[in-house]
């Protein structure tokens, strides 16, 4: 069974989000090197197939950091940043991209699993599930900062 979505105010009232007005330009910045990130995974894809997930992870990663930032919040960088990251875009995009947000989850733990760990490689199929997701969250990111302009 999937763990519930912590509220915006929970995450707050825990300390993992610190409100702070979001700085257009430096989060174009995040979503240009996202961009770079997924075109980085494409080219390393055949050479070496976790490195290239792990940038994926990384271009989502950047992309759920842009939707929080641009919302209004400081993800603070203590343990569990990370996921307190994906749950808060998730929450923010109003569960509209929630399964999306639930494989980037997924992406974390490979990641993890690659960095830390041995795990085995990922497959054609879970790199072409990741560049569709990760492209999905660019798009979000760039609606929501378009907003902001």
């Amino acid at each position: 069974m999937a763990r519930p979505l912590p509220s915006i105010e929970d995450l707050v009232a825990d300390g993992r989000l610190v409100p702070q007005p979001p700085d257009g330009r430096a989060l174009q910045a995040v979503l240009a090197a996202g961009r770079r990130d997924l075109d980085a995974a494409e080219s390393n894809r055949a050479a070496y197939a976790p490195w290239a997930d792990a940038m994926l992870y990384e271009a989502g990663l950047r992309a759920a950091r842009v939707i929080v930032q641009a919302a209004g919040y400081r993800i603070d960088s203590g343990k569990g940043a990370h996921a307190t990251t994906v749950d808060a875009a998730d929450v923010l995009m109003g569960e509209r991209s929630h399964p999306v947000f639930a494989r980037l989850h997924r992406m974390r733990r490979r990641r993890n699993d690659f960095m830390y760990e041995t795990a085995p490689e990922p497959t054609e199929a879970d790199l072409d599930q990741a560049r569709a997701d990760v492209t999905v969250l660019l798009g979000l990111a760039t609606e929501v900062l378009e907003a902001i302009r």
